[in-house]
């Protein structure tokens, strides 16, 4: 059995690793990184793009919608198939292989490229045959980033949105949150839908509420302050998905830099984590070492063990010296 599996291991990096290289060689770039580390991340539920990345899709034109056309149409291989869905079932494989992108299954490559294309708009007129393909793709993800491209590309209405985002009862309420909070700005008139959203007893619905309010990110006027009261929700998957909100509100730094240091004393190691890595984004270096660590030191004597060790390895990564005195190792 063990032969097998390191046979299929093989096998399936000597495929990868010839498509790579095909690839490669026509791949555009843009101030010296290539698409595919541009794309890079784009795959995830609670991701957007950058304005960095954004930039770099338009600057590099007919070449990148040629080449991420190429990517959305692209098929794995049968082999291929059979080793992702294998890496599924087996952490230690997954964790080797996919996790590092050593491997990189089909659903994760067309979100990329669906997200990409939405983002370089208009000018990406002839990825909408392979959208359209796509937004009917089995995986949620990749479906809804390939409709939000379209939107973006067709310059469409998000009227339509709206209506759906009025009642939070609808079976099609959950869809539209996700459509809009790919849509980002382009979907500003759901901000007060959403902020709205976040009174509903479905805890649901406020979830998708707080992701959507992220992926947005705008009129802070009224999303800020309607996140910052998710810190008081009984859920800690909605406190946490507050936090990561609030951190796309980068204008917003004077407001949000308070809050984050507040819940690093949370008792929810997920909740913590976020006010961790949001922290670690807003602040540079002579602030991280005047606020972040001695929030992280304190977070030493934090009742949940998950908690005081993701503070030791922070407060490693970023102030070893700090780390020392603290007598950590």
């Amino acid at each position: 059995m063990r032969k097998r599996i390191g046979s299929l291991i093989l096998v399936t990096a000597a495929v990868v690793g010839f498509v790579f290289c095909i690839f490669k060689t026509s791949e555009p770039s843009y101030q010296g990184k290539p698409l595919s580390r541009w794309i890079r991340g784009l795959e995830y539920e609670n991701r957007n793009p950058t304005d960095e990345q954004r930039a770099a899709f338009r600057a590099m034109g007919e070449p990148a919608v040629t080449r991420l056309i190429a990517i959305l149409e692209r098929r794995d291989s049968a082999i291929k198939r059979k080793f992702v869905a294998y890496a599924q079932r087996h952490a230690e494989i997954h964790n080797r292989f996919i996790a590092p992108r050593y491997v990189i299954p089909e659903d994760i490559y067309h979100a990329q490229a669906a997200t990409a294309l939405g983002e370089i708009g208009p000018a990406a007129q002839a990825a909408i045959p392979a959208l359209t393909v796509a937004s009917t793709d089995r995986y949620y993800i990749v479906a809804t980033r390939a409709k939000a491209a379209l939107i973006k590309i067709r310059q469409e209405s998000v009227t339509p949105l709206l209506a759906l985002l009025e009642d939070t009862h609808s079976t099609n309420w959950s869809e539209a949150a996700l459509m809009v909070k790919y849509l980002g700005t382009n979907a500003e008139a759901a901000v007060p839908l959403l902020v709205s959203a976040l009174q509903s007893p479905d805890v649901d619905v406020r979830n998708d509420a707080v992701w959507a309010l992220g992926g947005i990110a705008s009129r802070p006027d009224i999303a800020v302050p309607a996140l910052i009261g998710c810190f008081q929700d009984k859920s800690a998957s909605i406190r946490r998905g507050a936090i990561d909100a609030l951190c796309e509100f980068k204008r917003a730094k004077e407001q949000i830099v308070p809050l984050l240091l507040s819940r690093m004393q949370d008792s929810d190691n997920n909740v913590w984590l976020g006010a961790a890595f949001g922290l670690e984004e807003f602040l540079d270096k002579s602030e991280k070492r005047t606020l972040y660590v001695p929030a992280l030191v304190k977070a030493l004597n934090n009742p949940d063990e998950a908690i005081r060790a993701n503070a030791e390895l922070c407060l490693k990564r970023n102030d070893p010296e700090a780390a020392a005195r603290a007598g950590i190792k």
